[in-house]
């Protein structure tokens, strides 16, 4: 069977290998998705409650990938009245580090058959791209 040329159903297949392949690398750095994206919500929500509003998950899918990363030492949760302060341990600051580079070496796997002129463009044409479906 041929494969597709339609853009869509391309941009669906990078989408799923880079997923697929993103989640190989965590799962050997010891995390789940769902805590990798927490982590990354974790730069800029300092509470319990932020961290939900921004990752839009429930209450209870919060709580368990929470209370995940604490028992590995990533995170710490700190109660203060009705809200729970949540911040990165040391373990968890190298851990962002770690994934980061995993990160840098997909993309540049991504890229390996691009020159660096088809790269800016490919970049630029993505967020043409996003930015006409933001509209919707």
């Amino acid at each position: 069977m041929q494969k597709s040329e339609r853009p869509c159903d391309l941009i669906s297949e990078l989408y799923w290998l880079m997923r697929k392949a993103f989640e190989g690398r965590l799962e050997k750095i010891g995390i789940t998705f769902l805590e990798f994206k927490a982590l990354m919500h974790l730069r800029e929500a300092k509470t319990q409650g932020e961290l939900l509003k921004s990752m839009k998950v429930s209450k209870a899918t919060a709580s368990k990938v929470l209370r995940s990363l604490e028992n590995k030492g990533i995170i710490e949760r700190e109660r203060r009245g009705k809200i729970y302060l949540v911040r990165l341990t040391n373990k968890g600051l190298e851990l962002l580090e770690e994934i980061s580079k995993a990160g840098k070496e997909l993309d540049e796997k991504m890229f390996a058959e691009m020159g660096a002129d088809e790269r800016i463009v490919f970049v630029k044409l993505l967020r043409k791209a996003i930015k006409g479906l933001e509209g919707e």
